[in-house]
């Protein structure tokens, strides 16, 4: 094994368990948490641009909403731990949303 890749095994492991260029802590949010915040708030601002009756039909800007707030509860103490905790029209609308975006992190 080269020592160039000792190094830089050495790097990744110090990025894996860094946060913001500190050691991780016990409260951090991990990349999925994050991941999943970033997609709430994109929900969010869709459903800002679009409230006006003739954009979006109630149920589904309700619905864009509820799917927002547990993208951004997601992994929390209030929020769904995993994609079970998602109903089938909410995970279209991630679904939706993920697609939209190339790069998230």
């Amino acid at each position: 094994m080269k020592t160039s890749d000792v190094i830089l095994n050495g790097l990744q492991d110090n990025v894996d368990n860094a946060y913001l260029g500190k050691p991780k802590g016990y409260y951090d949010p991990s990349p999925v948490e994050v991941f999943f915040t970033r997609v709430g708030q994109e929900i969010f601002k869709f459903t800002d641009n679009n409230q006006h009756k003739t954009l979006m039909t109630d149920e589904d800007w309700i619905t864009h909403c509820d799917t927002a707030n547990k993208c951004v509860r997601f992994g929390t103490l209030y929020g769904p731990k995993d994609l079970e905790g998602f109903k089938s029209e909410e995970l279209e609308i991630v679904r939706k949303f993920v697609e939209t975006k190339k790069k998230w992190i």
